[in-house]
C-alpha cells in the first residue's frame, strides 16, 4: 500500500508561465517565497552540474535590479551524495585491484587475465545492488539458490577441481566477497558510486532520527531515480525538510498515456501522493504549444555534422537570440558537428560533453601500436604473452604511416645536427617491401631504424609492463617536439591527457605484483581512456550549446537539433550488462534495459516541451556503417501520436542531398570515360627509342591490349607500387618451376647430351631439391621462407608440376630422347622498316626462351613453358572458313589471349628464321595440360599468298611499327575492364 506524504504546495505562479524555461519559473519562484537569508539555507538539488550552472544564473536574474541576493546551496544530485556520504569515490582501476586481491584470498588459483575480463562487471553490480539498497544478503541467497537449481543433478556431483565446480563456488562465495570488499572501503573512507548513494541514505536517515538540524531540500527537474534517491527524498518529505519539483507534461503524465517518457513519474505522483502541481501542473505543453518539426534523412553518421551545421547556421540568421541545443546521443559525432559549425554563422558556442580521448587521433596510434604487439608470432611466454619477436608487416606499416608520427618526421628532417635520420620512417618502409618482410623481428626493425629512439619506443620487444609504460612515456616525449609550436594546441593536449593516463597506470600498478599480459594492460588503459574527456572551454550559457541528452535535463531550449535519431543509438540498444540473472533485477528492483529506455524516453520528450523548433537527424536505411536503418521509435510517435493531438505543430519529412553550387567549377568534373595521350613529336621521339632498343612479345602484345599501359610501362617507365607478399607470386612461382628445370636439364646440355628414358628416373629424384634451391633463389634477401606458410605448400605444388612433366616424356611417343639445344636463350633480330616519311628504322626484335629443341630433322624449336592451363583450341587463330586474310588481320589487331599467344609463337620463329637458323613452329608446353605435349600454332595462313614466312614476318612487323607510330592513333586505354582487374596502373585511369 502506498504510503501518503504532505508537500507544500507550489506558487499558482508558475502554472501561468508554463511557457517559460522550466529552471526560470523555479528561480523565480524561490527568490519569491525565500526572501534574504532564508534562501541561502536551502539546500537545491538538480540532475547535473550543466543545470547547477544554469540555475545560478537564473537565480541572478531573478533578483531586483541592483540588489544582491544570497544563493542557496546547488548540487548535482551525484555529487550530493557522495557529499553526504563523506567518502571519497575511488578510481575504477584500485578498485579492480582491491577486488582482485579480496578474491585471492577466496580463491589462490584466480588467474589475473580471466579476471580483468569480468571484474568490472561484478563492480558495476555491486554499485548497482547498493545503489537500488538491495539487501545483500537476500541478493547473494537468492543468486546462490538460483545456482544451485542450474547445477542440481540426481545422479553426478561435479569434480572438486572441475571447471564446472570452481564455476558454482564462484557464486557461492560472492556474498563474502562483497563484504569483505565494502568493509575495506568503509574503513579507508572509500566507496564506489553505488555504496556512496547507500552511505548518505544511512547518514540522512540517522540524522533525521536522532533529531539533528538538516536544511530543507528543494528537488529540482529530476527524472528517473534510483531506490536509493528515492528514500532519500521520502525520508526528507516525510520530515516536511523537502519539496520535489519534476518537469512533466500531460501528454505522457495522464494515468491513460500508454507513453514510456511518464512511467516512473506517473509511479512517483502515485506512491508518493503528490499534487500535479509538483509536476508542473502537468502543462500539457505538448500538445498545446505551435512547433515546427523536421525530421531530416541523411545518407551517413558522418554527414549529420555538417547537416546539423547547415541548420544551425539559418537558425541563427533567423533568429539570432533563439537559445539552440545540438544533442548528440552518439558522442562519436562530436568532431564532424564541430567541423560542420560554420564560423561566420556560429561564431561563439559552448560545447559541455567533452570530446573522448577515444575519438583522438592520438588513440589510433596507441591503438596500432599494441596491434604491432599483439599480432604475429609469438616466441615468447604464453601465460603472460609478452615476447613477440617478429612483427607483422602490415601493422608495422599502418604504424609507421600514422599522422602523428609522420609530423614528427618532418620536425626530424629540419635538424641539421642528424642527417642520417632524413626521412627515417620511409626507409623502414621501403626496407619491409624490398626485403618482402613478412614478420620482422625486432632486432631487425631496430637495425633497419637506425638505431633511433622512436623506433626502439615502438618496436623493443615488451618483456612486462614496466616496458609498456617505458615506451609510452618516451614516445609521449619524442612526439611532443614535433607539437611545440602554437598552431598545435590541441595535439598537444592529446599527448598531455595521454601523460596523465599513463602516470595513474603506472602509480596504480605494482608490474612485480601484477604480471599483467599485453592484452590486459591494454583494457585498462582502454578503460581509462573511454572515462578521459578534451575539455572545451566556453561561456557555459551560450545561446548554442552542443552537449550530450543526459545533459540537457532540467535545460529548456528553442531550437533543438538531435543526431542519431534511430533505433539502437537513441534509445541504445537492449544490452543485459550485469553478471546478475535478469530476474534477480527484476525481483529486487535494480534497475534493467526496460526502466533505461523509460528514462531516455523521458529526456527525449521533456526537452521537446518548450522547444518551437525541433530537427531529427537520422540515418537512412541503408547507408554504410549504421548500426540500424530504421528510425527512432521516437519519430514514430510524434508522427502517429503527438502530431493528431497537436493541431497546431507542422510535421515535415525531408531528405538530405549534396548540392552542387558551382555545377561548372573545378570540384563538379564529369568522367568522359577515356583517357587519351595525343603523340607529339617527343612522345613519337620516345616510341622509336623504345623500338630501337628492342621490342619483345610482351611488349608488342601490350601495346595491342592497352596501348596506354604499354606508354606507362615502357615510355613513362613508371614503375609498379611494389608491396610484401606474404607468399609466393604467381609470376615467382612460374620463376621456381622454370628455375628446377632449367637445373635439372642444364648437364645434359652442357655435355651436348639426349635426355632419354633411362635418365627420367635419376632426374624424379634431384626433383625436390631442385626446387627447394629456386625457391630458395626466389626468396633470397627477402622473409618470406620457402618451407613457411603457403610457400611450402606452393613448393609441394611446383614439385608435383616438374615431376609430371618429366613422367609425361615417357609416356608421349617421340618425346625421347629430348636433345636440348639451349636453356633461357636471348633470341634477337634487327629489321629496317620504312616508314611513312621515307626514313629507315632499324627495330631490334627480341625474346628470351625457355628451351631450345632441336628436332631429329635438325631444325630447332623454341618452347615456352606455362604454368596455367592452356588448351589446344587456345592456339587457333584462324576461324572454320575464315580466309588467310581475315586470321592475318585478327593477328595485326586483335587483343585476345589466343592472338597474344599465337603472336608470341610467329616472333619467335620469326627470329630464328630471320637469323637462317632452320625454324619449326614454336611450342607450348601446358604443365597443366601436360597429355597435350608441346602444342603449336597453325600458321599456313601466313603463307598462302606466296610469301615466305620471313618476307610475312617482316612486312607484319612494319605494320606493327607503323601503328605504334602513327601521330594519328594516340595512346588510349583498353575498353576491357577484364584486362584492368590486374592491372598495376588501373589507379592512375581511374579505372
Amino acid at each position: 500500500m502506498p504510503s501518503t506524504l504532505s508537500t507544500p504546495p507550489l506558487s499558482p505562479s508558475l502554472e501561468a508561465t508554463a511557457t517559460l524555461p522550466f529552471l526560470t519559473q523555479t528561480a523565480r519562484d524561490l527568490a519569491t517565497r525565500f526572501p534574504g537569508s532564508e534562501l541561502s539555507d536551502l539546500v537545491v538539488v538538480v540532475p547535473t552540474r550543466r543545470a547547477v550552472v544554469y540555475l545560478k544564473n537564473e537565480l541572478s536574474l531573478a533578483a531586483d535590479a541592483g540588489s544582491a541576493l544570497w544563493s542557496p546551496r546547488v548540487a548535482a544530485m551525484e555529487d550530493y551524495m557522495v557529499e553526504l556520504a563523506s567518502v571519497q569515490v575511488e578510481e575504477p582501476i584500485a578498485l579492480q585491484l582491491l577486488l582482485f586481491d579480496i578474491l585471492r584470498g577466496v580463491d589462490k588459483n584466480l588467474d589475473f587475465d580471466q579476471f580483468v575480463g569480468w571484474s568490472g562487471l561484478l563492480l558495476q553490480d555491486f554499485s548497482n545492488l547498493d545503489q537500488n539498497l538491495a539487501s545483500p544478503a537476500k541478493v547473494f541467497d537468492y543468486l546462490t539458490q538460483a545456482k544451485a537449481l542450474e547445477r542440481w543433478d540426481l545422479t553426478l556431483e561435479p569434480a572438486e577441481a572441475s571447471t564446472t565446480a570452481q564455476y558454482f563456488r564462484f557464486w557461492d562465495d560472492l556474498e563474502k566477497v562483497y563484504w569483505r570488499l565494502r568493509k575495506r572501503m568503509e574503513q579507508d573512507r572509500l566507496a564506489y558510486p553505488g555504496l556512496a548513494y547507500r552511505l548518505a541514505v544511512n547518514r540522512m536517515q540517522n540524522r533525521l532520527e536522532n533529531g539533528d538540524a538538516v536544511a530543507k531540500h528543494i528537488f529540482l527537474g529530476l527524472g528517473s531515480l534510483s531506490r536509493a534517491e528515492e528514500k532519500l527524498i521520502r525520508l526528507l518529505l516525510k520530515e516536511g525538510r523537502a519539496e520535489v519539483r519534476f518537469d512533466g507534461d500531460a501528454f505522457y503524465m495522464d494515468n491513460d498515456s500508454p507513453n514510456r517518457a511518464g512511467q516512473h513519474l506517473r509511479r512517483y505522483r502515485k506512491q508518493w501522493d503528490l499534487p500535479n502541481e509538483n509536476f508542473g501542473g502537468p502543462a500539457d505543453l505538448l500538445r498545446s504549444l505551435p512547433r515546427e518539426v523536421q525530421f531530416v534523412g541523411v545518407a551517413n553518421a558522418s554527414m549529420q555534422g555538417k547537416v546539423a551545421g547547415q541548420l544551425l547556421a539559418e537558425s541563427r540568421r533567423q533568429n539570432p537570440k533563439a537559445k539552440v541545443a545540438v544533442v548528440l546521443p552518439d558522442e562519436t559525432l562530436l568532431l564532424p558537428v564541430l567541423h560542420g559549425l560554420p564560423p561566420d554563422a556560429v561564431p561563439e558556442y559552448n560545447v559541455t560533453m567533452g570530446l573522448s580521448f577515444q575519438s583522438t587521433p592520438l588513440f589510433n596510434l596507441v591503438d596500432l601500436l599494441f596491434e604491432v604487439h599483439l599480432t604475429g608470432i609469438r616466441e615468447g611466454s604464453p601465460e603472460t604473452g609478452y615476447g613477440v619477436p617478429r612483427y607483422h608487416h602490415l601493422a608495422v606499416t599502418k604504424l609507421l604511416q600514422h599522422p602523428f608520427l609522420r609530423r614528427y618526421q618532418q620536425w626530424l628532417d629540419k635538424q641539421a645536427d642528424t642527417p642520417q635520420y632524413q626521412a627515417l620512417l620511409e626507409h623502414v618502409c621501403n626496407q619491409i617491401v624490398k626485403r618482402n618482410a613478412v614478420l620482422l623481428p625486432a632486432s631487425e626493425l631496430l637495425e633497419i631504424g637506425k638505431q633511433h629512439p622512436l623506433i626502439q619506443a615502438l618496436f623493443a620487444t615488451w618483456d612486462n609492463c614496466d616496458d609498456i609504460i617505458a615506451a609510452c612515456y618516451t614516445l609521449i616525449d619524442l612526439l611532443k617536439k614535433a607539437y611545440q609550436d602554437q598552431h598545435s594546441a590541441i595535439e598537444a593536449e592529446y599527448l598531455f591527457l595521454f601523460f596523465t593516463l599513463v602516470k595513474r597506470l603506472d602509480s596504480v600498478f605494482d608490474c612485480r605484483e601484477q604480471r599483467l599480459s599485453v592484452r590486459s594492460f591494454r583494457r585498462f588503459l582502454y578503460e581509462q581512456m573511454a572515462r578521459t574527456r578534451l575539455p572545451f572551454s566556453g561561456e557555459p550559457i551560450a545561446d548554442v550549446q552542443v552537449m550530450g541528452l543526459l545533459e540537457t535535463r532540467a535545460l529548456d531550449f528553442d531550437h533543438i537539433i538531435i543526431l542519431s535519431c534511430n533505433e539502437n543509438v537513441l534509445p541504445a540498444p537492449k544490452r543485459h550488462s550485469s553478471l546478475f540473472p535478469y530476474d534477480v533485477l527484476t525481483q529486487f528492483k535494480m534497475p534493467t534495459y526496460a526502466d533505461h529506455e523509460a528514462a531516455t524516453a523521458h529526456q527525449f520528450w521533456r526537452l521537446l516541451q518548450r522547444a518551437r523548433k525541433v530537427d531529427l537527424l537520422h540515418v537512412l536505411p541503408g547507408a554504410e556503417g549504421t548500426r540500424t536503418g530504421e528510425r527512432s521509435r521516437f519519430l514514430l510517435q510524434i508522427e502517429n501520436d503527438l502530431l493528431p493531438q497537436n493541431p497546431s505543430m507542422v510535421l515535415r519529412d525531408l531528405v538530405a542531398s549534396v548540392a552542387d553550387d558551382a555545377p561548372d567549377s573545378a570540384g563538379h568534373r564529369e568522367y568522359g570515360g577515356d583517357l587519351v595521350l595525343e603523340k607529339d613529336a617527343e612522345m613519337l621521339a620516345g616510341l622509336r627509342g623504345v623500338l630501337e632498343r628492342g621490342l619483345s612479345p610482351s611488349a608488342l602484345n601490350q601495346f595491342i591490349t592497352c596501348s596506354l599501359q604499354f606508354y606507362f610501362a615502357r615510355l613513362a617507365k613508371f614503375q609498379e607500387a611494389e608491396e610484401v607478399e606474404e607468399r609466393l607470386g604467381a609470376d615467382g612461382f612460374g620463376t621456381v618451376v622454370h628455375e628446377a628445370l632449367e637445373n635439372l636439364m642444364r648437364p645434359y646440355l652442357q655435355d651436348k647430351q639426349a635426355i632419354t628414358a633411362a635418365d627420367i628416373p635419376g632426374l624424379l629424384k634431384l626433383v625436390p631439391a631442385e626446387v627447394e634451391r629456386a625457391m630458395r633463389k626466389e626468396e633470397k634477401d627477402r622473409h618470406a621462407r620457402p618451407d613457411e606458410g603457403l610457400n611450402h605448400v606452393l613448393g609441394q605444388v611446383a614439385a608435383q608440376l616438374v615431376r609430371r612433366y618429366l613422367e609425361s616424356l615417357l609416356e608421349q611417343p617421340g618425346a625421347l630422347p629430348l636433345r636440348v639445344a639451349a636453356l633461357e636463350e636471348i633470341l634477337e633480330t634487327f629489321v629496317p622498316v620504312t616508314l611513312a616519311d621515307g626514313e629507315a628504322l632499324m627495330v631490334r626484335v627480341y625474346g628470351f626462351t625457355d628451351r631450345l629443341d632441336e628436332l631429329p630433322d635438325g631444325r630447332l624449336r623454341v618452347v615456352d613453358y606455362k604454368t596455367g592451363l592452356v588448351q589446344a583450341y587456345d592456339l587457333k587463330l584462324q576461324k572454320r572458313g575464315e580466309d588467310a586474310a581475315a586470321a592475318t588481320e585478327r593477328l595485326v589487331t586483335e587483343a585476345t589471349t589466343t592472338a597474344d599467344k599465337v603472336r608470341q609463337l610467329w616472333l619467335y620463329r620469326f627470329m630464328l628464321e630471320r637469323e637462317n637458323r632452320p625454324a619449326a613452329n614454336a611450342a607450348i608446353i601446358s604443365l597443366r595440360n601436360l597429355s597435350a605435349g608441346p602444342m603449336t600454332a597453325d600458321m599456313e595462313f601466313l603463307t598462302q599468298d606466296g610469301q615466305s614466312f620471313v618476307e610475312k614476318g617482316e612486312a607484319l612487323l612494319a605494320r606493327f611499327v607503323q601503328t605504334i607510330l602513327d601521330p594519328a592513333e594516340p595512346i588510349r586505354k583498353t575498353d576491357d575492364l577484364e584486362r584492368c582487374v590486374f592491372c598495376p596502373y588501373r589507379g592512375i585511369c581511374a579505372r
